[in-house]
């Protein structure tokens, strides 16, 4: 058992699992069981993954998406919750604990992420989307919520990312695509390393 490593958080979007601080007797899979790690993945489906996805964003996305899955399926020792958010609505549910990752499930969930990226209204539900997690997040939930980090188009500032620094969860934004230096520049400026970029995810 352990206490998250929010260092390695892209690793936790490519699917490694073992990203807790050592603490304690790592063999102690009954409190594991008992108490599991909630772990809620707020993905963008905008119309913008589907517009510029020439630049492999959207692919890079669901690659992203897969490999959460794959790695917590199963797994007694995480509940994964994945929601998404686009111009439509700032929740979408995609996955909740019940459901089984079979494989058939995990591309259904793949082709609903595309379908509403296709058909979708315009507009950007990120910080929204944010809000919502965190705030219907139990104490210590695990919040990644991914972005194309188009946000100047809506006049999204630092300001509005507020919800990230949230003491009731680990609140943590990760860009996988960019328009100029756009990502890098929030990335860095959000406090706490609560935001990060992840243009490859392989």
């Amino acid at each position: 058992s352990g206490e998250l490593d929010e260092n390695r958080l892209v690793e936790v979007l490519a699917g490694e699992r073992d990203v807790f601080k050592r603490r304690g007797n790592p063999a102690d899979y009954d409190t594991f069981l008992s108490n599991p790690i909630n772990v809620k993945l707020v993905v963008d489906v905008s119309a913008s993954m589907y517009r510029f996805g020439y630049d492999g964003r959207l692919e890079r996305l669901l690659e992203a998406t897969l490999m959460i899955m794959e790695c917590f399926k199963g797994d007694k020792r995480f509940n994964l919750h994945i929601t998404g958010h686009n111009g439509s609505s700032p929740k979408i549910d995609l996955v909740h604990p019940s459901m089984e990752l079979d494989e058939a499930t995990q591309l259904r969930v793949l082709e609903s992420m595309v379908a509403h990226t296709q058909y979708t209204y315009a507009g950007d539900h990120t910080i929204e989307a944010i809000e919502v997690a965190v705030e219907e997040s139990a104490p210590d939930t695990l919040v990644i919520a991914i972005s194309d980090a188009n946000l100047n188009r809506y006049d999204i500032t630092l300001k509005d990312l507020k919800p990230l620094q949230s003491a009731k969860v680990h609140a943590h934004l990760i860009f996988i695509a960019s328009l100029g230096d756009e990502a890098a520049a929030l990335a860095k400026a959000v406090p706490n390393e609560r935001a990060q970029g992840c243009m490859n995810t392989s």
